[in-house]
């Protein structure tokens, strides 16, 4: 998984066009560029949220 600092990397270098914007996560808002590895990610510092999502069952929040 992504630590904090690549995450707010990846968030600034993405547009909301190129975003993932999971569409099974609780929130749909997913930062990481589209067809990104590992989990999405959405919000910054203490506020930040991860998230998996698997076929066949709903997204667990990781954090």
């Amino acid at each position: 998984m992504s630590n904090d600092t690549q995450l707010d990397l990846e968030f600034a270098y993405t547009t909301y066009r190129d975003s993932c914007r999971d569409l099974y996560s609780p929130y749909y808002l997913c930062r990481r560029p589209s067809g990104h590895d590992g989990a999405h990610a959405a919000g910054f510092g203490t506020d930040r949220l991860r998230w998996e999502h698997e076929h066949g069952r709903s997204p667990h929040q990781l954090s």
